[in-house]
């Protein structure tokens, strides 16, 4: 429903907001992006404004273009230089030539898409498209490698994809990033056997929330465009690349024929090297969980060729090391491969090494629908690997696992769980046999048909359900309970990694406090969404959502059950309220003048789908941004905040309460 109110009104909201949101001050030090070395004058401001603008008048007639992207990636990455100061060349001229060269290139692409031609593509070389991504509707770029004699396309065979994960550029902003794509030089890698993909990943954030889902998304984009071949995807990356293919490696272990990580961090307190005294509170040590690795080694069982790689001399060989202690104790050999006498940097014989091995591995690739499947995780993110799901886990952030084997011999399917309520299995065989199948689980065996399964009324999966008495329930379909499931741990970061929409109050509020904190902090995220996600959010207000409910989005609500009628219509849901001047969440009492609340909940308790964000953006903020590794959840399900203390890099106020719910939404 809300969906439908989004077209037009997002970007006049935001393009009448954007002007005094980019002109205010910040009262904290900005990490990303950093201060322009060599910033243009007002008069080439001028200038650039005015032939962005004609530009833009220009796409206006492809907007709707399936390949409308390939050319707004340039315009936004002109706009955001242009807004926030992104200037880091040798001099302010040297700026304005490098986005002259961008629009030209845009300008050139917006003719041949009027023709429906892309000829950027028609050579081999290197070059950048782009996609709109579902988060925000924001145009995404990536960077291509086409090696010369590869045939691909329609009509051909498909091709492998080599996914390459760049490291840190605190510079790299979009318009260097797509200058640089575009530069011609070849990336780390070479190959001859595969096109190589460079995912954005958003910026700057080490492939976590939207950069983790920008992979995703570009990947999907390349291997439709391209031809791609499904199940030989070879994910690669080094320094913060190689931080990220460790965990989208783990956490997304079933897409992937190969993973390859070279010296990149897996963990925060021992690659931040904390000691008990440096420690933070329980609960965001608890959510480290989200994306430390060690977490997930088994699901690497799932990965066909995993590859690690260090310098001789790199600082960040320990993590390497680290996983292969860890991946030891569950049985798996990792290959470590070291660069004799280097420090942070491929040494060049290895590397070619590497590359014979991925192209080797590519070869046979991945199995789609393998007999056997790992699953371990602690967050509700990752709670899927190939057939196999969770659902609900007894303990929201403890380890849960969930492994399966199809017999050869007996067809009897085994399923061993650890810390699971409930799960989903998505039959790995022919379905339409409609024979008798045994599963068993946790040891107990239960007789079930396909024809049940698929027949009149059938959901074509088997759903599991842990008994009272602790035993197991096998059905055809999914309990229509209503009830709103944990499938792992949570925390309100989890809303901005897909579609989210900020829906703004549009009237006072309970207090001049609370409505001038929600003021500044929803202006706050939306600025920060810009600079460090690069995309510009969907935004609307109140009254124009009405009583809709989300279908798709996440809804990201700001203010209080006053000022805003989304959180009225939802507070009888909502594991909290106001009476007279306090709040309440948690089973305690709060000055409602001076606290905010600060939570996610699934909409309108519903079990799957959408979920509510209350008076929050990202919970990391500037002060998390001087390394990745602190780009981390900070919050976990809840919070209070004391708005009477002021925002800082560091938090949005002062931190009363907080906590997690159980594996039912319940607070503990």
């Amino acid at each position: 429903m809300i969906s439908s109110i989004l077209n037009g009104l997002t970007v006049a909201i935001l393009m009448g907001a954007g002007s005094v949101l980019a002109a205010a001050e910040q009262p904290w030090p900005q990490v990303l992006p950093p201060p322009a070395k060599s910033a243009i004058s007002v008069e080439q401001k001028a200038e650039l404004e005015k032939e962005l603008a004609g530009v833009v008048a220009a796409f206006q007639s492809v907007k709707r273009h399936a390949r409308a992207a390939d050319a707004d990636i340039f315009l936004k990455a002109v706009r955001y230089a242009i807004d926030f100061d992104e200037w880091y060349d040798k001099t302010p001229e040297d700026g304005m030539k490098k986005a002259r060269k961008l629009l030209a290139e845009a300008s050139t692409r917006i003719e041949s898409i009027k023709k429906n031609e892309t000829p950027w593509l028609g050579k081999p070389g290197r070059t950048v498209v782009g996609f709109y991504s579902n988060i925000d509707d924001s145009p995404q770029p990536y960077g291509v490698e086409i090696p010369e004699g590869l045939e691909w396309g329609a009509g051909k065979a498909q091709v492998p994809i080599w996914i390459w994960l760049h490291g840190r550029g605190d510079t790299a902003t979009d318009l260097h990033f797509i200058a640089s794509q575009m530069n011609g030089k070849a990336g780390e890698f070479k190959t001859k056997t595969a096109i190589i993909v460079h995912p954005f990943g958003r910026y700057c954030n080490g492939y976590k929330s939207a950069g983790e889902t920008d992979v995703l998304e570009c990947g999907r984009d390349a291997l439709k465009r391209f031809n791609g071949d499904l199940n030989r995807v070879a994910l690669m990356g080094f320094s913060m690349g190689g931080a990220g293919a460790w965990h989208m490696g783990a956490h997304f272990a079933d897409q992937w024929a190969v993973v390859h990580a070279g010296a990149g961090f897996v963990d925060v307190e021992r690659y931040q090297k904390l000691t008990p005294e440096k420690m933070p509170v329980a609960y965001e040590k608890t959510l480290w969980g989200t994306y430390d690795v060690p977490n997930y080694v088994r699901n690497f069982f799932n990965v066909p060729t995993l590859i690690a790689y260090s310098g001789e001399k790199d600082k960040q060989r320990d993590a390497a090391e680290y996983m292969n202690e860890v991946l030891s104790m569950e049985g798996f050999v990792l290959k470590h491969l070291i660069g004799p006498g280097m420090e942070h940097k491929y040494h060049p014989e290895v590397r070619d090494q590497i590359t014979t091995m991925i192209e080797e591995a590519m070869v046979k690739g991945r199995d789609p629908l393998p007999q056997k499947v790992w699953l371990q995780s602690r967050s509700a993110r990752y709670a899927r690997m190939h057939w196999l799901q969770v659902l609900e886990v007894l303990k929201p952030w403890e380890e849960m696992r969930l492994e399966g084997e199809v017999e050869v011999d007996s067809g009897m399917l085994k399923v061993s769980t650890g810390n699971v309520q409930s799960f989903v299995i998505r039959p790995p065989w022919n379905t339409k046999s409609a024979g008798s199948r045994t599963v068993s689980v946790d040891g107990q065996e239960m007789e079930f048909t396909d024809e049940s399964l698929f027949g009149e009324g059938g959901s074509g999966v088997y759903f599991l359900d842990r008994d009272e008495d602790g035993g197991w329930s096998l059905r055809g379909n999914d309990p229509a309970d209503g009830v709103a499931r944990k499938a792992g741990g949570t925390s309100i970061d989890d809303a901005f990694r897909g579609r989210f929409v900020i829906v703004l109050p549009d009237k006072p509020g309970r207090s001049p406090a609370l409505d001038a904190w929600v003021k500044a902090e929803s202006e706050h995220f939306i600025q920060r969404w810009r600079k460090l996600m690069r995309g510009d959010p969907l935004v609307v207000k109140a009254s124009e959502v009405g009583s809709d409910l989300a279908e798709q989005e996440n809804l990201i609500l700001w203010g209080d059950d006053v000022s805003n009628a989304c959180i009225a219509q939802r507070m009888k849901h909502l594991p909290m309220k106001w009476e007279g001047d306090q709040l309440m969440v948690g089973g305690a009492s709060f000055e409602a003048a001076s606290h905010v609340p600060v939570m996610i909940y699934p909409e309108m308790s519903k079990r799957a789908g959408p979920m509510v964000v209350i008076n929050s953006g990202l919970t990391f903020r500037e002060g998390h941004d001087r390394t990745n590794s602190l780009q981390n959840p900070k919050l976990p399900d809840w919070a209070v905040l004391n708005i009477a203390v002021a925002p800082n890099e560091l938090r949005a106020g002062e931190v009363k309460a907080a906590g997690f719910f159980d594996a039912r939404w319940k607070q503990d």
